[in-house]
């Protein structure tokens, strides 16, 4: 099923140079956006205690989420990304590292997650460029199916958990 859905995914680069611009910039480039505006929305937060909570929430979020579970995963199962399976050569550059879970999706659903608790009204934008940047990362032969889909879980899991234990602000 993993490759059937990459294979689908994946068909969709090298067709049309503009569709392979706008899966570089999704895949490459719109994480750089999201960030910006994760930035902005934490500062524009007038209350000083709620916009600590929610950079140690999204700072330890992504401390247990990307550099804890993603790469214990990695360690003991180093899947190798689709181009080097299948040889051929990827829409971005990327190093040959593991590529289950993906780290990308980890941080951008952790961020929509932080988003989601912070002001749902941006939850959907930032969940829509989660999303986005994840399929575009399959499509561009950097990632499988399941390495995002695992990495949104493990992303979206380790914000609602640390949420639900860690003290309030009022």
């Amino acid at each position: 099923m993993d490759q059937l859905i990459f294979s689908y995914l994946h068909s969709w680069a090298g067709r049309w140079a503009l569709l392979d611009l706008l899966l570089v910039f999704l895949a490459q480039y719109l994480p750089y956006l999201l960030v910006a505006v994760f930035v902005v929305l934490i500062f524009i937060d007038r209350n000083k205690m709620r916009r600590f909570y929610f950079i140690f929430l999204s700072a330890l979020s992504l401390l247990v989420a990307r550099g804890l579970i993603t790469e214990i995963i990695r360690f003991f199962y180093p899947r190798p990304r689709p181009f080097l399976e299948l040889n051929f050569q990827a829409l971005i550059t990327h190093p040959g590292s593991a590529s289950f879970p993906s780290g990308h999706a980890v941080t951008f659903f952790v961020l929509a997650a932080v988003v989601f608790f912070m002001d749902r009204k941006y939850f959907y934008y930032f969940l829509g460029g989660a999303i986005l940047n994840a399929l575009a990362r399959v499509a561009v032969g950097v990632h499988w199916p399941t390495d995002v889909l695992a990495g949104a879980v493990i992303g979206l899991v380790t914000v609602v958990a640390l949420y639900k234990f860690l003290p309030k602000t009022k």
